[in-house]
């Protein structure tokens, strides 16, 4: 007889893990206890060496689908010669422990749900320990039903006995509840009227039906949804939400997924799992509105995950279900939000009586040649999950950036990065981001002694981080956007020794005052050098040509070639008096912004070629011109490499300066190539298609001139860019076939969503 003593850290709360225990224990006829504590569950089990050895690997290889495992420590401690195996007491001391994200429901309650023979037939809020709401419902931690939104339902008799026993699914499943004695829908007019009726989901779905746009109510906030086959309803959802062309989520069911996208084995794997994110998926036509998402390859589908939505599919098996807010701000997650901003969107709202306390937006992404999700948005599914931290860290506070925000609370070897919090830009998001913040802390028992910032001093981030830093006595650092940028996909993937980091983003506040976005590093997380980017361009006007992509491929042509093009001052778009006046701001050098941004480029040869000459969303200029590119194309274009000598330098702490030499891009030969092709009458998807090639060729030329310096053969790749996927494959593709090792973000957003994750990394190892 031995007996051990197991320590189980990561998701494993809240996801039936103890009850998974204690029946593989009683299985294997091992004596002892598990019990929740702070940092996780600790188990002891005494028995037969070889069962416990069975014990251990089965402990990972069957444990509950929602839990995640990340370290499992064992040791043998003194026999005690106990003869059962019991569930006690949590134990919780100082620390935290961590947070299930919301889980979408699982296949044992749907067929519950589906069984007449059932007391949960059809009921819409059907959970148990294995799916459910988690996060969403949270008001305080240890993760108890008292500290969660369920305190206000009374369990009813068959629902307690379900939760007392051990050997149920439903054990301690603090959302359980049933008809009797859980939540229940409702239906409004936006005026506030309660619809009369005893069958508010079926109301809901006629409504859907007649072609009503309603808003829903689900788990981590209300979705704005209408019939995705009624085209005359997402027309007019476009126009109420002022959305004109940006792509509308799409909800089906398992069967709906291959009427209307192709889907591989992986990609549908893990549409279904736990998470159930947001995917997009290369569209099928004929099926649903081309309005869902006009002009566009790519549907971004989810499958349903809380119960009401399965019932809506039922008759409505198609549904755009997009996020319930004004552009920009939070999602709504209360009746008073939907009735004072959305009365003009919407009218009606299905509602329930369970508060949601967090919200949280659907997570989103899309699957890579090479294998991996790519993440767009992190929110529903994996938030508060944390990600592990390459060095332990003290506790600190990564605010993040401007645009797609996210924070990161971080302590130890664990990184709690916050939902998708949206751009600073209004009060209610500002909000959100405080509110949040001060959950975090409270939650992980985490009161940061270092708060960290992006160097662009009039971000609203940065003046909150300073502020904070100040009212608190705190260590406060700022960290250059493009470095938390590689540092965030080195430190996730952890990468310890020298790499090149290439960062094509948008917008960056570079440590010379100008915009980056182009940008080409050496070295590793204590330390990066930038050696290489795009030549510096103007930016007439600066936030105004972001807008207008055509005011850049303007001044871009104008700067490079000393002229516009006649065929883009013959365009009705371009007012003659617009294109003089930035001629006339280049040519005196006034109101101008200079960046190496590779989003601003992307920016351009869209308006050169007149595919998008103003935006309604972001990034709408360079999607569109990814989605144009032709499959199949070989041919680039050409473009110039110089050496560049000044000082520009660039650690995590930003303390010291060097000089360095700096390859620089010229671009004049791409932009002339393009030029001549527009002459010859070239169509513009082999032009995007060679100007996608030339931006993969012209990376791995500075690669390899980087590795014959350096010698150093491993790449990181960051920056909202490479969201483009057409781009990303084709950049993973060429640089591993030759000879390079390729690294992505898979656990966080290679957009700004990362940025604060970085910032963390960098903050801690700058003031070691």
């Amino acid at each position: 007889m031995s007996r051990v003593l197991i320590e189980v850290k990561g998701i494993v709360q809240g996801v039936g893990f103890r009850p998974f225990v204690y029946r593989l224990a009683h299985a294997l006829g091992l004596y002892g206890f598990v019990r929740n504590t702070s940092y996780g569950v600790e188990i002891e089990v005494e028995g037969n060496p070889k069962n416990i050895k069975e014990f251990l690997k089965k402990l990972s290889t069957e444990k509950p689908r929602a839990s995640v495992i990340e370290q499992v420590v064992v040791r043998t401690v003194q026999t005690k010669g106990e003869k059962n195996f019991v569930i006690k007491a949590s134990r919780h001391a100082e620390g935290f422990t961590q947070l299930s994200p919301d889980i979408a429901t699982c296949e044992d309650c749907l067929r519950e749900f589906y069984n007449p023979q059932d007391r949960r037939f059809r009921f819409p809020f059907i959970n148990c320990t294995n799916c459910g709401p988690r996060y969403s419902i949270i008001y305080d931690t240890p993760y108890d039903r008292k500290k969660t939104a369920m305190k206000e339902f009374k369990m009813c008799p068959e629902c307690e006995k379900e939760f007392e026993d051990v050997n149920d699914r439903r054990f301690h499943a603090q959302p359980d509840c049933c008809f009797r004695c859980g939540p229940e829908f409702v239906l409004y007019s936006i005026t506030g009227q309660k619809v009369r009726t005893d069958k508010p989901i079926e109301a809901a779905i006629k409504l859907l039906k007649k072609g009503k746009i309603i808003a829903i109510k689900g788990i981590g906030g209300f979705h704005i949804a209408c019939d995705a086959t009624n085209c005359k309803a997402v027309r007019m959802l476009r126009v109420l939400k002022n959305r004109p062309t940006k792509p509308f989520a799409l909800m089906t069911t398992e069967k709906g997924l291959s009427r209307i996208v192709k889907i591989s084995s992986a990609e549908r794997l893990l549409i279904k799992s736990p998470v159930a994110p947001i995917i997009l998926l290369e569209k099928k036509k004929g099926v649903v509105c081309e309005e869902v998402a006009p002009n566009n390859p790519y549907l971004g589908v989810m499958l349903p995950y809380a119960p009401v939505h399965h019932m809506l599919l039922e008759k409505v098996p198609y549904l755009v279900m997009t996020s319930a807010n004004i552009a920009d701000e939070p999602l709504a997650k209360d009746e008073e939000e939907i009735k004072t901003k959305l009365k003009t969107m919407v009218s009606f709202y299905l509602t329930h009586n369970r508060k949601i306390i967090n919200r949280c937006d659907d997570s989103v992404g899309f699957w890579l040649k090479k294998g991996g999700f790519s993440i767009i948005r992190r929110s529903r599914g994996y938030v508060p999950a944390p990600v592990e931290l390459p060095y332990p860290v003290i506790p600190s506070l990564g605010v993040g950036p401007y645009l797609k925000n996210t924070f990161t609370l971080a302590d130890r070897n664990s990184a709690y990065i916050s939902p998708h919090i949206g751009d600073l830009d209004n009060l209610e998001t500002l909000n959100f981001f405080n509110e949040m913040i001060e959950k975090y802390k409270r939650w992980f028992k985490i009161e940061p002694e270092v708060i960290v910032h992006d160097l662009h001093p009039d971000y609203l981030s940065t003046k909150i981080a300073l502020r904070m830093a100040k009212n608190k006595n705190l260590k406060v650092f700022g960290v250059q956007h493009h470095i938390a940028h590689i540092v965030s996909c080195l430190g996730e993937n952890k990468i310890y020794d020298r790499a090149i980091g290439i960062a094509f983003d948008g917008t960056g506040y570079g440590l010379d005052g100008k915009i980056w976005g182009g940008e080409f590093f050496i070295g590793d997380m204590k330390g990066l050098k930038r050696v290489a980017h795009l030549e510096y361009l103007p930016l007439p006007g600066g936030e105004e040509s972001i807008k207008k992509p055509y005011r850049i491929a303007i001044a871009y042509l104008y700067k490079i070639f000393g002229e516009i093009p006649a065929y883009l001052k013959m365009r009705q778009s371009y007012k003659k008096d617009e294109i003089k006046v930035i001629q006339r701001m280049i040519d005196e050098n006034y109101n101008l912004a200079y960046t190496s941004s590779m989003g601003r480029l992307f920016d351009c040869i869209s308006a050169m070629l007149g595919i998008t000459d103003e935006i309604t969303y972001e990034a709408e200029a360079a999607i569109n011109l990814e989605y144009v590119a032709k499959k199949g194309i070989k041919d680039f274009y050409q473009w110039g490499i110089s050496l560049n000598f000044q000082p520009q330098l660039e650690k995590c702490s930003t303390k010291s300066l060097d000089c360095s030499d700096e390859f620089l891009i010229c671009i004049s030969q791409t932009l002339e190539g393009i030029l001549q092709d527009i002459k010859k009458g070239i169509d513009k998807s082999i032009i995007s298609a060679k100007f996608h090639n030339t931006i993969v060729h012209l990376s791995l030329d500075v690669a390899k001139k980087l590795r014959k310096i350096h010698g150093v053969d491993k790449v990181v790749l960051s920056g909202g860019v490479f969201q483009n996927r057409y781009l990303l494959n084709l950049m993973i593709d060429k640089l591993e076939k030759n000879g390079f090792h390729v690294y992505t973000h898979r656990k966080l957003p290679t957009n700004d969503g990362c940025i604060s994750y970085g910032q963390v990394i960098c903050g801690n190892l700058a003031s070691q």
